[in-house]
């Protein structure tokens, strides 16, 4: 596993902005600080500040990218990983939905508010220099919720700190299964709004972390 520059992490839990149903935590490099809330745009000038610094790990806890399968029975079947909960139903079909135009106001914030940015669809690619922002899946559920939106945020962020600690990643959840593709839904938005240019990003997953009970 390569090393890592240490980075900040920003975890926004999507829900309604009209019902208040959104909270969004962030932990700088260092893990010396750490800042809270629920209102987004209240976000968007910290995030600037870390990205002068150092990369940063940007989680949406709602299903990123969707599996292309050539079984049409197949189509909206659980993402290899993903157990009892998947992308499809319930609530993660909801609030996939409400995430579209969601995460494209938060890009956009981001891309007028930083001076510098460098938005990563492939873990692969991410060091956490200067600017890089990583875009992952956050995946809270069950006995790992907490009572709040926030505290589901602040629960995400903390565990994924514990990894910037010792300049690596958490592993994800997400695991192979042989002849699927992928549409990523976080690369369409970065391309709607000049955050990434490269088309290949579409095919790929994104990283999905979920911590990890004691």
């Amino acid at each position: 596993m390569k090393k890592l520059h240490p980075y900040s992490i920003c975890v926004i839990d999507i829900g309604s902005p009209k019902l208040g149903n959104i909270g969004w935590s962030l932990i700088n490099k260092d893990g010396t600080n750490d800042w809270s809330g629920q209102e987004l745009d209240d976000l968007f000038p910290i995030i600037s500040n870390q990205l002068e610094t150092g990369g940063l790990l940007l989680g949406l806890e709602a299903p990123l990218f969707v599996p292309l399968r050539d079984d049409l029975i197949l189509a909206t079947k659980a993402r290899k990983g993903e157990e009892r909960r998947p992308w499809s139903a319930g609530a993660g079909a909801q609030v996939l939905a409400m995430n579209l135009p969601i995460m494209i106001y938060i890009f956009e914030k981001i891309i007028k508010s930083a001076t510098k940015t460098e938005f990563i669809i492939n873990s692969e690619h991410f060091s956490g220099v200067t600017g890089q922002t990583l875009i992952f899946e956050a995946f809270v559920s069950g006995k790992d919720k907490g009572e709040s939106h926030i505290e589901d945020a602040q629960i995400m962020s903390r565990y994924c700190s514990q990894y910037s600690k010792i300049n690596s990643l958490p592993n994800t959840i997400l695991e192979d299964e042989p002849g699927v593709r992928y549409f990523n839904l976080a690369a369409a938005a970065l391309l709607q709004c000049g955050g990434i240019k490269n088309l290949d990003n579409l095919h790929i997953q994104s990283p999905i972390f979920q911590p990890k009970s004691n």
